[in-house]
């Protein structure tokens, strides 16, 4: 798949050299005072752009560029206004986000040049000489810059590595396209604006996207906090319990291992893993008593021990980025017949990264010292894996676990055990 990035981005970068000459035969370029006002705040909201999909791979990271673009291609209207977009990522890539990957500069600059181009040649086409007709034609041009880039973007990550074409459709477009979308509407003032002050109105253009950065940065870092804040919590949970320290990140890692041999996309085993690392941080409302006790817990107190995955989808859907991640937590707990909790879901109705927690969990759980027991051996918990096949677990999964733990499957049976 790299080298299908490769080809990929070779053949973008020559589909954007062909567009770069069609318009310097078309109309010639001039790098006037305009020009380098362009690229002076295309290099500038670029510098302002943030990461968002933190706890997540790939990220994603939102600029302003879109916004800069797109008037330089209404504005400038020649070979200029891809110029500026270029620069403007590679200044951005060898100064703040430091890339030392060539493939990636030449498919981000080919993606923002045809994307550019395409904007251009459609407001070209399109444009009267009516003013308000011209607002909704930029609106129009917005969309198809929008567009074309999210598609290219896709591609993209689909030939970059192990994600499925509809994910990478759905992580070239959510995050990107929300936010470009806000500033669709801005696209169409700012023209306005250029209309009737001309040149002079694109600083205060990017004053006021710089504001809109900036509100976005902060809401941004501030869900990210509160995930943070989950981390430490399950991390402070663990070091309270000596017999469960480290338990979630080696569930998570086996979690995510048991998710790739499923065939499922590089993001959904990330996110997989990111609830997995999560599953229990709802124990921190249960008393220390409860889960440090040694003997056998009294029917009263293992009701109190069921209501943790309740807990945990509660603080999981606290942070905006995590609703998904919640649910999976709140059912990693359902058996495959129907006996678990806290819904009693069964078979396919339980979420299939529910299912994958629920193996990962189990296997960590019976391969770790607990107050109540010595830890199993590494055979005898995928013995009782095995077991739980077809009651408790999915087969499926448990087919996949083995695989991962590079064993065959046999037998099956009525074996129990709760991480």
């Amino acid at each position: 798949m790299r080298k299908a990035f490769l080809y990929y981005s070779l053949l973008l970068f020559v589909l954007y050299v062909f567009a770069f000459i069609s318009l310097l035969e078309n109309r010639p370029t001039q790098l006037n005072w305009t020009f380098f006002l362009f690229l002076a705040f295309g290099i500038a909201s670029e510098a302002i752009g943030f990461w968002v999909n933190n706890a997540v791979k790939p990220q994603v990271r939102i600029t302003g560029g879109m916004l800069i673009n797109v008037l330089a291609s209404i504005v400038l209207q020649n070979a200029a206004a891809i110029l500026v977009g270029s620069l403007s990522l590679i200044f951005t890539g060898l100064f703040l986000v430091k890339s030392k990957r060539p493939t990636s500069y030449v498919f981000n600059v080919s993606q923002i040049g045809l994307s550019t181009f395409l904007a251009l040649i459609t407001y070209r086409t399109l444009r009267t000489e009516n003013l308000v007709t011209n607002m909704w034609l930029v609106l129009l041009v917005g969309i198809v810059y929008m567009f074309s880039n999210a598609m290219l973007s896709a591609f993209a990550i689909y030939f970059g590595g192990n994600v499925g074409m509809l994910a990478s459709l759905k992580l070239a477009t959510r995050s990107p396209l929300l936010s470009a979308s806000f500033m669709l509407p801005l696209a169409s003032v700012s023209y306005l604006l250029y209309e009737l002050v001309g040149i002079s109105a694109v600083p205060l253009v990017f004053a006021i996207l710089t504001a809109i950065q900036v509100g976005n940065m902060f809401r941004n870092e501030y869900e990210q906090s509160k995930l943070d804040k989950l981390k430490l919590m399950v991390k402070s949970l663990e070091l309270r319990d000596f017999y469960t320290y480290g338990h979630s990140e080696r569930a998570a890692e086996l979690a995510h291992s048991v998710a790739k041999a499923l065939g499922l996309s590089e993001r959904l085993c990330e996110r997989i893993k990111m609830a997995c690392m999560l599953h229990d941080v709802g124990k921190i409302g249960i008393p220390d008593y409860i889960l440090g006790k040694p003997e056998k817990l009294s029917d009263a107190e293992f009701e109190i021990i069921k209501t943790h995955p309740v807990k945990s989808e509660e603080l999981l859907k606290s942070v905006k980025g995590l609703r998904e991640e919640a649910r999976w937590v709140r059912h990693h707990h359902e058996h495959w017949d129907g006996l678990g909790y806290p819904d009693g879901l069964s078979g396919e109705q339980i979420p299939l990264p529910s299912r994958i927690i629920a193996v990962a969990d189990i296997y960590e759980a019976l391969t770790s010292d607990r107050p109540y027991r010595k830890a199993y051996t590494k055979e005898q918990a995928i013995e009782m894996i095995k077991q739980m096949s077809g009651n408790v677990l999915d087969p499926k999964v448990v087919e996949a676990f083995l695989k991962v733990m590079g064993v065959n499957h046999s037998g099956n049976g009525t074996a129990r055990e709760q991480g």
